[in-house]
């Protein structure tokens, strides 16, 4: 009984502990389990990714900057925040993972369309890009691109800093083409040029629509008009046998006129040319006693076409292109000579055709606002003479040789 009694109370016990542990595993599943901590990390990739992404988001910005565009060409000058942007999305989706591709996709879309979408809807901004000067160089024509609502600018231009120029013009942004919507406006540059455009005296306009403003230096070539300095030159033609009587072996059977008009030179060089200036050129041969040999007909350059009375051909074709190649001008005779590569003017059609010294004067003369009407005037100096004719140990000159004419250079007469 009591061994028997003992075993019980031993299995009595192992089943209350069973059951115990029994009960207990499952009010332990029951109740609700703890999660564990998790501490949440951000990859080296992805976060460079994001700054790289947040770099290119900045610089959408720029792009809607119809200055900055201007500047800068905008296409090349957009590869680098597209680029940005490619690499960032690399970085990022392969740190986030590949499942969240559609997520990260419309994010980046997003960024890159803000930038735009504002731009559009809230900027007024306006840039000159480029100016265009008139087929008769009257008017210059400004392009202005952007986005204002206004209905006209005001426009002003300095001239080496100083203010030659204001005015309220019409003016809309009411055009587009390929780039992008633009306005133009016209200015005539007679009311405002004062004086040749160089490093040191240069034109800017600024143009004031609504909010936005903008500035641009006006090109240096298209206001360039005031003539400066002026050059002279002649060059005979020299004839040989029948050309000449029969006591001169050579002689000077004409003359090849040249005249430059433009811009000062660096010591005797000559002017260089200015395709735009208007001007009157005035010509005249004069012999050291006041006769004139030749008075060249009044040649009227305007916009770099030069034109003059031809005389039937006595004064070559009577019209010539100036400026754009330099500032030369011949003035033309009515015979080639292929050895000057010009037409001269014979001797028999002077004035005078006496031996001494001869004055070129070259006078070039403008009107306002290119000039205040003073002349510039350049005279060159040469020798017309008979050269030989004696023969050495005859002083009494018994069998004369044949002479030559001379057209020399001098320096004054």
């Amino acid at each position: 009984m009591s061994g028997g009694g003992l075993l019980e109370k031993a299995m009595g016990q192992q089943m209350s502990s069973d059951g115990e542990s029994m009960v207990n595993e499952v009010v332990a599943e029951a109740l609700p389990q703890p999660i564990p901590s998790r501490k949440f990390e951000i990859s080296l990739p992805v976060k460079i990714g994001a700054a790289v992404g947040l770099l290119a988001f900045i610089l959408m910005w720029f792009l809607d900057s119809y200055t900055l565009q201007d500047i800068v060409d905008p296409v090349p000058f957009g590869l680098i925040p597209l680029s940005l942007f490619a690499g960032s999305f690399y970085m990022v989706w392969n740190g986030l993972g590949r499942q969240k591709t559609v997520v990260i996709v419309i994010c980046y879309l997003m960024l890159a369309a803000v930038p735009y979408i504002a731009g559009m809807t809230f900027s007024e901004s306006i840039t000159i890009s480029e100016s265009e000067l008139s087929d008769d160089s009257t008017e210059i024509t400004l392009t202005i691109r952007g986005s204002s609502p206004a209905s006209s600018a005001d426009v002003s231009i300095t001239y080496g800093g100083e203010s030659v120029y204001q005015e309220n013009l019409p003016f809309s942004i009411d055009r587009s083409d390929g780039i992008g919507d633009y306005g133009e406006i016209t200015l005539l540059v007679s009311d405002w040029y004062s004086g040749n455009s160089h490093s040191s005296n240069d034109y800017v306009v600024t143009v004031s629509a609504g909010s936005s403003e903008a500035s641009f230096l006006l090109q240096s070539i298209h206001l360039q008009r005031t003539i400066d300095d002026v050059k002279s030159a002649t060059a005979a033609s020299i004839g040989t046998g029948a050309d000449c009587d029969s006591s001169k072996d050579s002689c000077v059977i004409g003359v090849a006129l040249t005249a430059w008009a433009g811009l000062d030179a660096i010591g005797s060089n000559p002017p260089g040319g200015l395709p735009y200036a208007d001007y009157t050129l005035d010509a005249t041969l004069t012999h050291e006693s006041g006769t004139v040999a030749i008075s060249y007909p009044t040649v009227t350059v305007v916009n770099g076409l030069a034109q003059w009375d031809s005389g039937n051909g006595q004064y070559g074709g009577g019209s010539a292109n100036v400026g754009a190649e330099g500032s030369q001008l011949p003035l033309e005779g009515s015979v080639d000579d292929f050895n000057l590569n010009t037409r001269y003017i014979p001797i028999e059609d002077w004035g005078t055709d006496d031996y001494g010294c001869y004055e070129f004067t070259v006078s070039v003369t403008q009107n306002s606002p290119w000039s205040d009407g003073t002349a510039v005037t350049y005279t060159s100096f040469y020798d017309y003479e008979e050269q030989g004719g004696d023969q050495e140990n005859d002083p009494n000159n018994t069998n004369p040789q044949d002479t030559e004419e001379a057209w020399t250079v001098t320096n004054s007469c």
